[in-house]
């Protein structure tokens, strides 16, 4: 905020606000009362288009996948149909949120061809809007010949991290590489498409990978054990942004970074073998007992062996190098 109110002005930033708040739900029991806006214009639902069926996509959402045939598995993970005017969006799978410079000059001859709206997503997708039904099977091909037609968007193997060590200068661990080595267990495991689960990585206490927000979240920290630094993680359960209502992760318990991947894996199994149909993540959560009581199934996993036994946990994530923590200045710390 403080970024927005020194670029744009304290009163434009305030117009702004009073411009979009006419959506957010109100009641006689807000606090001074309905805003004028909601009173004027209400906040009755949208509704829903003549002969549309709204595609439940969202976190919390659980999608069941159990078709072989690989447009099938796309149609269901991702594609979005509007509640209101039917409108259809299909995402492109970005993995780790990289694309090459082919790719997105696949992407833009996509847009061209299609005459769709492209936009990028907060989870490092590309979606395309504005779509006809009729116009999916060529999206689905385009995608599939440049090898972003998996149906990945709002599914588990859809991990999100910042940049993490490598590239910044207040990150602690190397977030990427633990993104990449959840997403490799999960594909192992046979859990890369359940639905309903979203995975955030930070690699410092500066959140810039949302993971204070998501189903799991996992926040790069220094450990230390025999003497030794060593890569770790805090791991949080249960956090979510919902309509109505946000609830930031319950602490669970902290890990080395090298066991992260195996307690992403328990908790994804544990969820989909648990939940009830439809349920969704928090719910699930509290209803198992909250986060400790879930964490309660991964304590073997915070154990670092002595460095002469398991090397390997004193090293990070796309290093050759022992463990140390390096943090320098940054657009984050100003």
């Amino acid at each position: 905020m403080k970024w927005l109110v020194d670029t744009l002005g304290f009163e434009e930033l305030q117009r702004q606000v009073f411009k979009v708040r006419r959506f957010l739900l109100a009641s006689s029991t807000w606090p001074g009362g309905i805003p004028p806006e909601v009173a004027k214009a209400g906040d009755a639902p949208a509704g829903v288009a003549v002969d549309i069926t709204p595609t439940p996509m969202g976190q919390g959402t659980a999608v069941a996948l159990s078709s072989p045939d690989p447009y099938s598995r796309w149609l269901d993970a991702n594609v979005v149909r509007g509640v209101a005017k039917g409108t259809v969006s299909a995402y492109a799978w970005a993995r780790l949120g990289d694309i090459t410079s082919d790719q997105f000059r696949s992407l833009a001859a996509i847009q061209r061809e299609l005459g769709a709206e492209v936009r990028v997503t907060n989870r490092q997708n590309l979606v395309y809007r504005g779509l006809t039904d009729a116009q999916l099977p060529t999206l689905f091909d385009r995608l599939r010949a440049i090898g972003m037609a998996q149906p990945g968007a709002e599914l588990s193997r859809d991990v999100v991290a910042c940049p993490g060590a490598d590239t910044c200068n207040l990150a602690v661990t190397q977030s990427r590489g633990l993104a990449d080595a959840i997403g490799a267990r999960l594909e192992e495991e046979g859990l890369a498409e359940v639905g309903g689960i979203r995975t955030n990585i930070s690699g410092c206490t500066n959140s810039c990978g949302q993971h204070h927000i998501a189903d799991i979240g996992f926040m790069g920290a220094e450990r230390r054990a025999h003497g030794q630094s060593a890569p770790g993680y805090q791991l949080l359960l249960g956090g979510y942004v919902g309509q109505e209502r946000i609830h930031f992760g319950d602490k669970a318990l902290r890990l080395p970074a090298k066991a992260a991947p195996e307690a992403a894996v328990r908790v994804v199994r544990r969820f989909a073998e648990e939940r009830g149909a439809g349920e969704g993540f928090r719910p699930w959560m509290e209803r198992a007992g909250g986060a400790k009581a879930v964490a309660e199934g991964l304590r073997d996993l915070d154990h670092f062996p002595d460095p002469s036994e398991g090397p390997e946990f004193y090293v990070d994530y796309d290093e050759t190098g022992p463990y140390a923590v390096e943090t320098g200045a940054s657009e984050c710390a100003t």
